[in-house]
């Protein structure tokens, strides 16, 4: 018993990137957009468990070439104001991913890694193509998809709805387990041994 105890502890400190969980996945893309004037999708997020840490956002690139272009953006990530994923109300911002570069065309994946950033249950939230600065980029080309899209979640240009809730962005969103809690109780069990070990 002593074993397993102390084996569970070990791994509650060590969660890695089997404990993720996905939160929307509407990949493969089968078709492409050029978004101009704030680009961005909106998503709601279901019952996530213990898993509320915003680990990435992973967007599929276009299936096409336009000119081999490389754009170099981040995507900032908002509860949405309303909480309706039908309008583009981006609120609090929550958190910046990094800077990252997407090769236009080829329908490569690129992963916008988060920290710090938690999501709650059953939440409308937005995301948003920015560039350096923060600010929302004028152009953004992505990879889209009407097999897989969601009916809680929109595509948004400009402030409006871009192909109504036929298309969303091809994408898989992804949480993990939050550090400080599965930390917390593998401390407590490696606690508990300690204090019967000086017992004995």
């Amino acid at each position: 018993m002593k074993r397993l105890l102390l084996t569970l502890a070990l791994a509650a400190l060590l969660v890695g990137a089997a404990d993720a969980v996905t939160v929307v996945d509407t990949l493969p893309a089968n078709n492409q957009a050029n978004l101009t004037a704030e680009a961005g999708q909106t998503f709601t997020t279901s019952s996530l468990g213990g898993a509320t840490t915003l680990a990435s956002i992973e967007i599929e690139g276009p299936q096409g070439p336009a000119n081999n272009m490389i754009l170099t953006y981040a995507l900032a990530l908002y509860a949405d104001g309303d909480q309706d994923h039908a309008t583009w109300d981006p609120g609090a911002l929550l958190g910046t991913s990094q800077l990252d570069t997407v090769v236009v065309g080829g329908a490569t994946l690129t992963s916008f890694n988060f920290s710090g950033v938690s999501l709650a249950d059953n939440t409308v939230y937005a995301f948003k193509y920015v560039d350096t600065g923060g600010s929302a980029v004028n152009f953004a080309r992505m990879g889209l998809t009407n097999a897989n899209a969601i009916s809680d979640g929109t595509l948004f240009s400009a402030g409006g709805q871009v192909f109504g809730d036929a298309f969303d962005t091809a994408m898989r969103i992804t949480t993990v387990p939050e550090p400080g809690s599965l930390a917390a109780f593998g401390l407590g069990v490696l606690a508990m041994f300690v204090r019967r070990g000086r017992r004995s």
